[in-house]
């Protein structure tokens, strides 16, 4: 029997490591956290029916009072002059649940289908021999394994000590990272229910990054984020801010209160090769303007335990993990490339720059909500109608909107096979195509 080593337990991992257990292999998943640690106390959008789907039930029999409805949405520019509003229908309202909820439903499903857990146990890195992944070193000794599969997050030390013959990137480019503090407070008197509940402030107070606020019956959800590391007094001060806009804001900590750092970028180009395959935030499988991932992560542990299993009387080489690395971009990785070209391009302009995108409305709501994908001649040329009243500014989100639709391109047209050769000189011709902005302060 073939054995899988699942490095940490995030929730592309799970799902990948649940299939192939539920189908004779042997895995193990390997954490540093004890379980009851696990999962952040804050929810979380996602297809819902991905979930049930992997899981095995219907949406009726997921725990009661873990999900509720999102409300609709304020984008709100810099200056706070011009709001774009995006609003939901009955069909196209998300849903959020809790996410310690949501990762206990995986485990106990994985556990269900065979799955094998080393919790407490932190993954040092890779074992290898001949140039090939064979197992995990951990705290706790060596482990041998026929595949890694590398759930272990954003600072993956699995990713981040594969060979170098792999050509994987191992650690996040600058502006790739969003260092967030997400807590739920208590709500005070005064409280009137906001046109769109969920507001997202761009620049929040000048500084590269964003904050949202959103309130309801119970209580009001903070996020303060930005593109260099937060520190506590940071956050205070940020809050305080808010509170004299929402003073229904209370200080009383419900639920979170935690710091976290999240990928903002498109996917690695490459995420196999011989006997390792990455999934989750190790693969940096986020949405770029909004650092959502539960969803790929989810379909990328299924795509995986899918081409394990088309080829399970094989080596887990690159050339038969790549079927995986091809598939996943082709149906998903180019549209976050293409998200990534419209948020660098909106963190390299100053906050001023920001504003006129919002007051010529060159920046709409198709393009918050759509991932940038309005890339259409007849949206394009409205645009730069628009926008020409500030060149500089509209050339430069124009800018990250085509070369972003580049990057798409590219991703969907990922080599077939797996040729070392050719499939370095297609990332390649991908990274040349990025956008960045550089700044470790606002």
């Amino acid at each position: 029997m073939k054995r899988i080593l699942v490095a940490g337990a995030g929730h592309g991992g799970l799902a990948a490591g649940a299939i192939l257990a539920k189908n004779g292999f042997d895995v193990t998943v390997v954490e540093k956290e004890q379980r009851e640690a696990l999962g952040h106390d804050w929810e979380d959008r996602f297809t819902f029916s991905l979930l049930t789907e992997l899981l095995g039930i219907a949406e009726a029999d997921l725990p009661e009072g873990c999900w509720r409805y999102r409300g609709d949405c304020a984008f709100v520019s810099p200056a706070k002059r011009k709001k774009v509003v995006i609003r939901y229908t009955e069909e196209t309202r998300q849903k959020i649940m809790w996410r310690k909820p949501l990762l206990n439903l995986l485990l106990e499903h994985a556990e269900k289908c065979g799955v094998k857990f080393l919790f407490g146990v932190e993954a040092l890195g890779p074992l290898t021999e001949n140039g090939k992944v064979t197992g995990l070193s951990t705290a706790a000794g060596d482990y041998a394994a026929d595949l890694v599969i590398d759930a272990a997050g954003v600072f993956s030390p699995v990713r981040r000590n594969l060979p170098e013959a792999y050509g994987i990137e191992k650690d996040p480019r600058p502006g790739d990272l969003f260092y967030a503090c997400r807590a739920y407070y208590d709500r005070l008197p005064g409280f009137e229910t906001p046109d769109a509940p969920f507001e997202v402030y761009l620049y929040h107070e000048g500084e590269r990054g964003l904050s949202w606020f959103g309130a309801n019956e119970d209580g009001c959800d903070v996020l303060i984020g930005r593109t260099y590391p937060l520190t506590p007094k940071k956050v205070e001060e940020q809050l305080a801010i808010f509170r004299q806009s929402h003073p229904w804001l209370g200080e009383k900590v419900l639920h979170g209160g935690q710091f976290g750092v999240i990928p903002v970028r498109r996917p690695l180009t490459l995420l196999v090769d011989d006997g390792y395959a990455a999934v989750g935030d190790s693969a940096f499988m986020t949405t770029p303007m909004n650092g959502m991932g539960i969803d790929l992560s989810l379909q990328a542990g299924k795509l995986l335990a899918e081409t394990v299993l088309n080829n399970r009387d094989r080596d887990f080489t690159a050339e038969v993990l790549w079927a995986y690395n091809r598939d996943f971009h082709r149906l998903y990785g180019g549209d976050t490339a293409k998200n990534e070209g419209l948020k660098n391009a909106l963190l390299s302009l100053p906050g001023q720059g920001v504003d006129f995108l919002f007051e010529a409305e060159v920046i709409q709501s198709s393009d918050l909500a759509g991932a940038g994908k309005n890339t259409k001649l007849s949206a394009l040329l409205g645009k730069f109608v628009r926008g020409m009243r500030q060149p500089k500014s509209f050339f430069t989100i124009l800018g990250g909107l085509t070369k972003g639709a580049k990057a798409a391109k590219l991703y969907k047209n990922a080599p077939a096979r797996f040729d070392r050769k050719a499939v370095r000189a297609w990332s390649d011709a991908i990274e040349k195509l990025d956008i960045r902005f550089y700044s470790s302060a606002n």
